[in-house]
């Protein structure tokens, strides 16, 4: 009865620590949202269409994975705005929290630099 019971408990915190994500703003020109990634976790392909602003809450490094494999460190120093160019078309990558401590990041996309 205990094996079951562990298994149980292992796929209940496995599903309480996948990534969320939350928009706390958006209008015409930018959407924020905070981001939280547990340790170990990798947010799936993803394509940025716009530039963004990332503002971890903690201080982290996150690991970028292009398509091709290749890899990049970012580090996001506590508090500390760092801006990042959208992607170039036909690009995507994924990101990775390779720590061992869960991530908080605000995460400021700018949709456009002029009021429509």
């Amino acid at each position: 009865m205990k094996k079951p019971l562990f298994s149980l408990a292992c796929l209940i915190l496995f599903q309480l620590s996948a990534a969320t994500s939350e928009i706390t703003f958006e209008n015409d020109q930018i959407r924020a949202t905070k981001i939280k990634l547990e340790a170990h976790e990798e947010i799936d392909l993803q394509h940025n269409d716009h530039p963004k602003i990332l503002i971890s809450l903690k201080g982290c490094t996150l690991t970028r994975i292009e398509m091709n494999g290749t890899k990049t460190e970012i580090k996001l120093p506590k508090n500390t705005p760092i801006y990042q160019e959208e992607d170039p078309a036909n690009e995507s990558h994924k990101l990775l929290n390779n720590t061992c401590k869960s991530l908080e990041i605000i995460a400021v996309e700018i949709k456009s630099a002029h009021p429509a």
